[in-house]
């Protein structure tokens, strides 16, 4: 058994985003694959403007939504096995 054990991460995390990007739109966008529990758009401490990255964080029982997604050259593919 290892020495230790991070529990699982419901968060998915996005990069190249638009410094336009908000949360709204994030939310909307990703709320197609399950409920969002929150949206986090790190801003740079200096200059107030969004670092380029988010969180997106989904309910902890539905961390399966999370492992049935594949990244490929920024586009999501949604595998359809498995249950939601």
């Amino acid at each position: 058994m290892a020495r230790y054990m991070r529990p699982p991460n419901p968060s998915l995390f996005i990069r190249n985003i638009s410094d336009e990007s908000r949360p709204e739109e994030l939310r909307r966008e990703f709320g197609r694959y399950g409920p969002i529990v929150d949206v986090y758009i790190p801003l740079d401490f200096s200059t107030r403007r969004p670092r380029g990255f988010a969180y997106i964080q989904y309910p902890l029982y539905s961390c399966n939504v999370l492992m049935n997604m594949s990244f490929i050259r920024g586009i999501i593919i949604i595998h359809t096995w498995g249950s939601y």
